[in-house]
């Protein structure tokens, strides 16, 4: 349950560290980034499979629990970013790496999350450079600290 609730603050808190961007949507207008948990939505239309752009898609990779009592369980996360930019300057990528430097800067500079989970120090990313104009994609990959279950009796 702890990394369902720590996926949902994540969430949240991307939600807040990329609110100030507008960027374009593929119905031809500039919107908020879409946070999205675990998949995209399931895309009945062409017309639903554009509403997802631009995203950022949290993804728990995978976890390490060592069983020592002090240690908290290790997430590895990836962050999906997608941008659509159909513009003639080709600007999806400058777009994907604005995306990528705030949520650097804002675990960098703060690493802790809520009070509860905090960020390892590295943090890779990456742009794609595959040309798929008009989509842009790129991803964060980055390590929380987040609770994990503890033996209840003090003796065993």
């Amino acid at each position: 349950m702890v990394p369902v609730i720590f996926a949902e603050e994540l969430a949240d808190e991307l939600g807040i560290i990329l609110s100030h961007m507008q960027l374009p949507n593929p119905s031809g207008g500039r919107t908020n980034i879409n946070i999205f948990q675990f998949g995209l939505p399931i895309e009945k239309t062409k017309e639903e499979s554009k509403k997802k752009f631009p995203y950022v898609l949290i993804t728990l990779q995978e976890g390490n629990i060592t069983g020592e009592r002090s240690d908290p369980q290790k997430v590895h996360i990836y962050l999906l970013i997608g941008v659509y930019d159909d513009g003639t300057d080709n600007q999806g990528k400058k777009h994907v790496l604005n995306i990528i430097n705030d949520i650097c800067e804002r675990f960098l500079k703060d690493p802790v999350l809520k009070g509860r989970y905090y960020a390892d120090k590295e943090i890779k990313w990456v742009v794609d450079d595959d040309e798929e104009y008009p989509y842009h994609y790129g991803a964060v990959w980055m390590t929380f600290n987040i609770p994990t279950f503890r033996r209840e009796n003090r003796y065993a």
